[in-house]
């Protein structure tokens, strides 16, 4: 069973079913005693929406902090956003810290 995670908006995530690092740009509220669930920007721009706490846990690993601070207005303006640019040091941040979990990684590299 994957270890339970708090990912908060500016984390970075890889994930694997696209082969793809995302941002956390908003968390919400899932109801009293439950953990937050998040929402996912892919690097290439997709919104992947919603992920509960549980489904994070199990698809989601977790890279790091990139520095990200956002707040989630609607779907258009993250569209905008990210269009304008305004993801783009997060998504490089969150490449260096993907590569950098690589090179951490035991035995010989992947190719």
């Amino acid at each position: 069973m994957p270890q339970a995670q708090d990912l908060v908006v500016g984390d970075a995530v890889y994930y694997a079913r696209e082969r793809a690092v995302g941002l956390i740009y908003t968390t919400y509220e899932r109801g009293r005693h439950e953990r937050p669930g998040v929402q996912l920007l892919l690097s290439d721009g997709r919104d992947l929406s919603g992920f509960s706490a549980e489904e994070a846990d199990r698809f989601l690993q977790p890279l790091g902090d990139t520095g990200l601070r956002y707040e989630f207005a609607n779907v258009g303006q993250l569209a905008r956003d990210y269009q304008r640019g305004v993801f783009g040091q997060a998504f490089h941040n969150a490449q260096v810290l993907l590569l950098a979990r690589e090179l951490a990684k035991p035995g010989p590299p992947t190719k």
